[in-house]
Order: structure tokens, then C-alpha cells, then sequence
């Protein structure tokens, strides 16, 4: 009982840890910034149809499940990193709790726990939980259909099957069909490998679930296509087929695609999996004779396939972040609990996980991230909003967006930053160390330095009254 309690301990530390912490940095570009700026659109222009790249520019990038959720923490807690992040610590935090009760109906009390500390313990897990993007929800939704599936299978529970349909429709909203096909991937090959495909398909509630599946996601898509035409094309073959098939696709409207070698989300998923991933293979080759209880039953397959399943996915895909590996990471915590069972090492780890993460946050608000943050540079102006123009010279960071509540705004020429300023009483300008060698400033402005960081300087300009 005494080391249930501790195990509980370590995950709530593990999980409080990066609650506490979440604004005490600043939010990273491009990804964060990016996606905490469409959220607070989102609360400026109150469309919660169409998430908003820019001022007239649709996002259509991604579905605007994780975009709602942010806005909702917005709404209820102000815009603020710690807001910003907080809702996806919060699906991070469920899919603990969706781990654990499966595991607990499935395998038992001990395995449950032991899962629910090897998840919170993984750096992927840890860091990805509570940092603005899609993939924490996204595990969210994945956890819970493979969850709502096996029961629904073992357990004939047509409550639970309509629950995977659901969850499957909740993954469009937040992925889009990519979250589907990963869930897709992992059942099918388990139920080829177990000989069980026919009985899988005869255990799904079709009928009901099908309806669900489509209503809960159909109606927001039909929308954005009306709202802003073209998002359908743009998403589903460009995002969806384009992305992963072409290296360097260049049709990204939003940035530039990632060119990672074929293969390389084998080599993520080791890093993201850590230290778990390690102490698995250590065990694995040290003991050839234990290799046999991966494949000693039904479940332990399933969750084989769960976790590999977005690795087969993005295998041949050049596309990729290592976050994409998430969704097969609750799994691979549950197959490591039955792996090493039993092990009393689980604490151990744990606090040595606990110590070593505590540290990394540290080094994140002491170290080269706070330094080079947009919101070093404007914290300098006086009030949390400026309520006037803030310029940026050639190349405008999402966080100089967000830190500025939109009023930064881009500008491409010498000539163009220096006819808008004279015209202004008074604005801001931020420059680049080597942008601000060679501007020549208006002779009747007074430009002050107020502040700056490793990359940028911020000047506040005031029109000189003769």
C-alpha cells in the first residue's frame, strides 16, 4: 500500500512539475507562438469556424479542435503562456486517466499504475504535455478509441463502441483523417495477426456509431469549406498526401516543410520514448529468453500495434516532427509495465526523472530560450498591450505577434519602415543587431533603445516638437 501511494506521488509530482511551470518561459517559435496567436485571434475576431492565420488569412492548416481548447483557457484565464498551455496539459493529464482505467479493467490494479508512471516519466510525454500544438490532443483522442475499442471487443460493450466512434470523430477535429488512419493502422494489423478480422468488424456497433462518427465531425468541415472555399483541397490532399510524399513540399502556405531522411521517426520515437525506450532494448537483447512474454498474449499484441502504428505511418514520410510519435506512447508505457513485471525499480526512476526534468526547466527560464524570446525584447513597453504599431523589419516572429496582442506588423523596406514611422507620434520598432548598423532613422524622430535580446533591439521612436 506504502508504495502505491509513493508511485501515485511521483506521478502527481511529475504532473504538478510541469503545471506550475508552464508560464514560466516564454512561448517557443515558430510552433507555439503560432498556435497561441491563432487562439487569441480567435478570442479578438470571436470566429470559432474559421481559426485565423493572420488578419484575412484563413488557417487551414490544421482542424480547430486544439485551437478551441486554447481559446477556452483564454477565455477563462486571461492570454498568457500559462493559459495558452494549460489546456493541453489538461489532455495530457486525461490521457493519464484514460491509461490507468483501461489498464486497470484489462491487466489490473498494478499494471495500472506502473503505466501511468512510465507515461508521465517519458521526456516526450513530459514536454509535449503542455506545449501548445495538436499532437498532446491527439493522443488524447487516439488513447481513448483504442481503449473504447478493446473494450468494446473483449468486453462486448456497445456503450465503448460507440465511444471509439466518437473518438475517432473527434480525432478529424483535431488532425484530421491522419488520426483515423493511425487508429486504422493499429487494429487492422492486429486483427490480421490474430486472425480476428471478421470478429472485429462484427463487434463494432455500425449502425449507431457510424452516425456519430460523421456528426461530430461533418458539420465543422462543411462550414469551413463554406466560410472560406478551398480548405477542403487544401487540406486533405495538400496536408494530408502532398506533406508526407513530397520532400520539401513546397505548398505549405504557413511556413516551410520539414525534410527529415526516411526512417528518421524510428530514431524520435527512441528519443521521445526515453528513459523508457533504453531500459527496453537494454532488456530486451541483455535477456533473449523474456523476449517471448511481448507476444504471450492478445493484449500485448494490441498494444504492439498501437505503438508502432504511427511509426509505420510516417516511415516513408520526410515531413515530420518527432511529436508525431505520441499516440503509440501510452501503449508503450502499458507494454513496458507488463515487460518488466515484476520491477520495483518504477519509484527510482521516477525521481531521477522527477530531479533531471526540474533541471530542464530551470535551464529553459535561465537559459539561451528566455534570452532570445520576442517577450524579452517587448517586455520593455509599459503596458501589457502597446495600442500602437510595433515594426519589424524583412521578418516578423509569431511571438513578436502574440507579445505585442497583434500589433506588431511587418514590413519589408528600408524606405517603407521609415516613411511610416515619421507619419507615426509615436511607435516602436524592433531591428536586428545588424538591421539597426545600417538604418538611417528620421531626423525628426527621437529613437530610444529600450530594450533587447540575442537577435533583436527594441527602439521606442517619439516625434520631436519644434
Amino acid at each position: 500500500m506504502r508504495h502505491d501511494y509513493t508511485l501515485f506521488c511521483v506521478v502527481l509530482g511529475l504532473m504538478l512539475l510541469r503545471l506550475f511551470t508552464l508560464g514560466s518561459y516564454p512561448l517557443f517559435d515558430t510552433t507555439e507562438a503560432r498556435y497561441a496567436e491563432i487562439a487569441r485571434l480567435m478570442i479578438e475576431t470571436q470566429d470559432w469556424i474559421t481559426p485565423w492565420f493572420d488578419k484575412g488569412v484563413p488557417f487551414w492548416g490544421k482542424p480547430p479542435a486544439h485551437t478551441w481548447i486554447t481559446a477556452l483557457s483564454f477565455e477563462a484565464f486571461g492570454i498568457s503562456p500559462w493559459s495558452a498551455r494549460f489546456a493541453h496539459w489538461c489532455t495530457g493529464a486525461l490521457s493519464l486517466i484514460i491509461l490507468y482505467f483501461f489498464a486497470k479493467r484489462s491487466l489490473g490494479v498494478r499494471i495500472a499504475q506502473a503505466s501511468i508512471l512510465i507515461l508521465a516519466s517519458c521526456i516526450g510525454f513530459f514536454i509535449a504535455t503542455g506545449m501548445v500544438m495538436t499532437d498532446p490532443a491527439l493522443m488524447l483522442s487516439s488513447t481513448l478509441a483504442m481503449a473504447s475499442f478493446w473494450l468494446c471487443y473483449k468486453h462486448n460493450n456497445r456503450a465503448a463502441g460507440v465511444i471509439f466512434f466518437f473518438s475517432c470523430g473527434l480525432g478529424m477535429l483535431i488532425k484530421g483523417p491522419v488520426a483515423v488512419v493511425i487508429v486504422g493502422i493499429a487494429i487492422v494489423l492486429w486483427a490480421i495477426w490474430q486472425k480476428r478480422l471478421y470478429s472485429v468488424i462484427k463487434a463494432l456497433p455500425w449502425s449507431l456509431g457510424l452516425p456519430v462518427f460523421v456528426v461530430t465531425f461533418l458539420p465543422w468541415y462543411m462550414l469551413a469549406e463554406s466560410k472560406t472555399p478551398g480548405f477542403l483541397n487544401y487540406f486533405l490532399i495538400g496536408e494530408h498526401i502532398q506533406r508526407f510524399l513530397q520532400p520539401g513540399w513546397q505548398g505549405d502556405l504557413y511556413g516551410t516543410a520539414h525534410v527529415e531522411p526516411k526512417g528518421t521517426i524510428w530514431l524520435m520515437w527512441l528519443i521521445v520514448a526515453c528513459p523508457w525506450s533504453v531500459l527496453f532494448f537494454i532488456r530486451f537483447f541483455k535477456s533473449p529468453d523474456t523476449r517471448a512474454v511481448l507476444f504471450s498474449s492478445e493484449i500485448k499484441a494490441y498494444l504492439i500495434t498501437w505503438t508502432i502504428a504511427p511509426l509505420l505511418l510516417f516511415t516513408f514520410a520526410s515531413n515530420i516532427l518527432s511529436a508525431y510519435v505520441l499516440p503509440g506512447l501510452p501503449a508503450f508505457a502499458l507494454l513496458v509495465a507488463l515487460y518488466f513485471e515484476p520491477f520495483k525499480g518504477y519509484i527510482k526512476i521516477g525521481l531521477i526523472s522527477f530531479c533531471f526534468y526540474a533541471l530542464l526547466i530551470a535551464a529553459l527560464i535561465f537559459g539561451w530560450h528566455s534570452k532570445d524570446s520576442e517577450h524579452t525584447t517587448l517586455s520593455a513597453i509599459s503596458k501589457p498591450c502597446p495600442n500602437t504599431p510595433v515594426y519589424y523589419l524583412k521578418k516578423l516572429p509569431f511571438s513578436g505577434r502574440f507579445y505585442s496582442c497583434g500589433w506588431a506588423e511587418l514590413v519589408m523596406d528600408d524606405n517603407e519602415l521609415f516613411q511610416l514611422i515619421q507619419t507615426q507620434k509615436t511607435s516602436y520598432v524592433v531591428l536586428t543587431h545588424e538591421q539597426r548598423s545600417t538604418f538611417l532613422w528620421p531626423k525628426n524622430l527621437q529613437c530610444d533603445v529600450l530594450s533587447e535580446n540575442r537577435q533583436r533591439i527594441l527602439h521606442r521612436c517619439v516625434r520631436e516638437h519644434h
